[in-house]
């Protein structure tokens, strides 16, 4: 009897950390790059961060020009890792530590939200800084991160608040003035015998 009522309570603790970890995804959040440099093009601007974001997602941290020129095929995703720290029985505690969590389900429960946030954390901090050096590479430096919605479009977003630089003009073409030193003399013109006109004619 007694074996049954701790396998009751050991289950009940396992369904309690499990809806913590449902209501707190270790799924990095949507964050939009504030960029502080103007460009001259906002959909030109809009393509290379979208190109930034599929290359930091398939998980590229540097070269990232390199990476798209050659198609960016590969390595596993930045946010794909997630099962590897959170399953529901034990969220990638130890098995001394998952027994003590058991037996004490308030310990357990704030053990496994807080490692769920710290895993998103540790995400997005990745993603940013990845998110950062691409853009950097293409021209783009990032002041500051927003967060949006979840199914905001953060490339839209980015492009709508960037500010669009002046287009050049080109500068007038200096002509070297003519500067004369002597005075012009003035032309002799002969005098013309005056005609006297008289009333008598």
């Amino acid at each position: 009897m007694v074996g049954i009522k701790r396998t009751g309570k050991a289950a009940l603790a396992v369904a309690a950390m499990a809806t913590a970890l449902a209501g707190c995804s270790t799924k990095p959040r949507n964050f939009a790059a504030s960029v502080s440099t103007p460009v001259p093009d906002r959909v030109a601007f809009e393509q290379d961060y979208r190109t930034c974001a599929a290359l930091v997602k398939s998980g590229h941290s540097s070269n990232f020009k390199g990476a798209a020129a050659s198609g960016f095929a590969g390595a596993a995703g930045t946010f794909g890792t997630t099962a590897a720290f959170a399953s529901a029985g034990g969220i990638g505690i130890g098995g001394a530590s998952t027994a003590a969590s058991l037996a004490i389900p308030g310990v357990g429960i704030l053990a496994a939200v807080g490692m769920s946030r710290a895993i998103r954390g540790g995400k997005e901090r990745r993603f940013k800084r990845n998110m950062s050096a691409c853009l950097s590479e293409y021209g783009y430096e990032v002041a500051d991160w927003e967060k949006l919605k979840k199914r905001d479009d953060a490339a839209a977003f980015a492009s709508r608040q960037v500010a669009v630089a002046e287009p050049k003009r080109d500068e007038p073409v200096l002509i070297d003035a003519v500067i004369v030193t002597e005075k012009p003399q003035a032309a002799e013109v002969p005098a013309q015998p005056l005609a006297l006109v008289t009333p008598e004619g």
